[in-house]
């Protein structure tokens, strides 16, 4: 497919009152829901992937954290060639791409290709995922837009859940690629959607294309990541780690350089001098490092020391489904006569109260002990969300919303990412920390075997005979001493951003009031 860009004829028409309103609003909610469900959907797998496939912890990291940073650190570029040659477009690009490496990904058992499948997936999804809301605020009437963006922000954050229990469903009744194959299936109906109700829609003014910049952010983050997820594995001072360290310094630092040179940046980084920008921007990463790193490991807690089956892992997250929206509601509501400081900061505190309940169970912990240390995590979510989005919002005047949203959406991704390999590579660290520490007492080297990951330790277990109690045991307390470790890390960085988002966050309307006046004395110097 050739790739032509519009006539300025046809750009400056003004859009046509959409045929199917609700039609183009459920699809492109369709499509965020199966996009954000990529992750959450498999990491209810990771336990039997891990199981079926003796897959390393730093497999399985990648195996999730492939999809996230991909789609993470293309969202920016890929949002500018929508604007530039049309979104449904790009869309539809994205969706058959995306489709293709679901059909790979469902069809393999090598851990390499299952990795570079999901790489692409986070590709082609990237492709889609800009596109859904700038299409909604592009072609929406405006007495109807509000609702329609509601409706979309709801789907975002409850696609992760239902992605879960449809994904531990399908896990019992067939095989692990079976949710790749489902999805597959989701996104041919959500195409088709897409061909039938989605008028098209550009905006070429908008678009940063910056080729080089997009590079160099995408290897910085690929280094740096690299460097997170096998420091456990390879050592921390190890030749590769300190590579990949080193690697993702000096590209980001360069895409930094960059992007304050160039005319047209993909991402201005002199806007994280606003202070309602950058605290915004910390809080929300903030909130999904702790949020898609607590699911990466909860998973395999579940898996591994409460021996739940793919559906109830899934069923077990339904608490922070109920507790997100409650504590969006109150921070509305608190938004009104409390500081939006003191909001976001009490959320990312109560975020990592959850966080640090979690660090308390064990494998004779009963599961409300994890529902309610969950319960509490989602709720600190919730108060933190919205502050955080309105000071991105704010910050900004109203010609430069699209760049507020592309970040909201960059931070919450990035963060995941990130999430996934430190915390992650926490659960790896302290799992190998507690097999190191019971070595003694296991059968002649035992420990080196399964040191890799619980799912390999519980798989010598099976067949050790009467050494299997003994073996579970201890595969169970390393698992437990290696989450706790996680989620500590997460309650730190949880804290951390409470501190700063107390203390940086600007009153509401300081910083609008701020650009105003600039803008009006820039006027008049220029009428002058």
């Amino acid at each position: 497919m050739t790739i032509t860009e519009p006539s300025r004829d046809a750009i400056a028409e003004p859009p046509a009152a959409p045929a199917h309103p609700t039609l183009i609003v459920v699809t492109m909610c369709l499509a965020v829901m199966v996009i954000l469900g990529g992750v959450a959907s498999l990491n209810v797998a990771i336990p039997t992937i891990g199981q079926e496939l003796q897959a390393s912890q730093s497999d399985l990291a990648w195996i999730i954290d492939a999809y996230a940073i991909s789609l993470a650190a293309l969202l920016l570029p890929a949002g500018a060639l929508g604007d530039r040659f049309g979104r449904k477009r790009l869309m539809l690009i994205g969706f058959v791409g995306l489709i293709g490496s679901l059909v790979w990904a469902s069809s393999t058992t090598d851990i390499t290709m299952l990795i570079a499948s999901r790489f692409l997936g986070g590709a082609f999804s990237a492709m889609i995922f800009p596109g859904t809301l700038s299409t909604i605020t592009n072609v929406i009437p405006s007495e109807r837009r509000s609702q329609a963006v509601a409706a979309w922000t709801v789907s975002a954050a409850v696609g992760g859940t239902l992605g879960a229990l449809g994904a531990g469903a399908l896990i019992e009744s067939f095989w692990f690629g079976s949710i790749f194959a489902g999805t597959a299936v989701l996104c041919v109906v959500i195409a088709v959607m897409t061909v039938l109700f989605v008028p098209e829609t550009f905006d070429p003014d908008d678009s940063n294309l910056d080729p080089l910049g997009s590079l160099l952010s995408v290897i910085g983050i690929g280094a740096l990541t690299f460097g997170i997820i096998e420091g456990p594995v390879k050592g921390w001072t190890s030749t590769e780690t300190l590579a990949g360290f080193a690697a993702g310094v000096i590209f980001l630092a360069a895409f930094v350089g960059w992007e304050l040179r160039t005319q047209r940046p993909v991402l201005d980084v002199r806007l994280f001098r606003l202070r309602g920008f950058s605290t915004g921007s910390v809080s929300i990463f903030l909130q999904f490092f702790a949020a898609f790193g607590f699911f990466f490991v909860g998973a395999q807690f579940l898996a591994f020391v409460f021996g739940y089956s793919p559906l109830s892992i899934g069923l077990a997250f339904l608490p922070v489904g109920l507790s997100i929206p409650l504590g969006a509601a109150i921070a509305t509501r608190l938004s009104t006569t409390v500081s939006r400081g003191v909001v976001g900061g009490v959320g990312l505190l109560v975020l990592a109260a959850g966080a640090a309940g979690f660090t308390f169970l064990s494998s004779g912990s009963e599961y409300w002990m994890f529902a309610a240390a969950l319960f509490v995590f989602g709720a600190g979510m919730g108060l933190a969300g919205p502050p955080a989005t309105e000071a991105i919002v704010e910050a900004l005047p109203a010609e430069r919303q699209g760049v507020a949203s592309a970040i909201n959406d960059v931070a919450r991704e990035l963060g995941g990412a990130l999430g996934i390999a430190l915390i992650g590579s926490m659960l790896t660290a302290g799992y190998r920390r507690g097999i190191d520490d019971a070595a003694a007492g296991l059968p002649v080297g035992l420990d080196d075997v399964i040191r890799d990951a619980p799912a390999v330790g519980l798989g010598a277990a099976a067949q050790a005979g009467p050494d299997g109690v003994g073996i579970v045991d201890v595969v169970q307390s390393a698992v437990t001493d290696g989450f706790g470790l996680a989620m500590w890390v997460a309650a730190g960085a949880a804290i951390a951003g409470a501190v700063y988002v107390a203390l940086r966050t600007p009153p509401p309307g300081a910083e609008a009031s701020a650009l105003d006046a600039s803008s009006t004395t820039a006027t008049r110097r220029a009428g002058t």
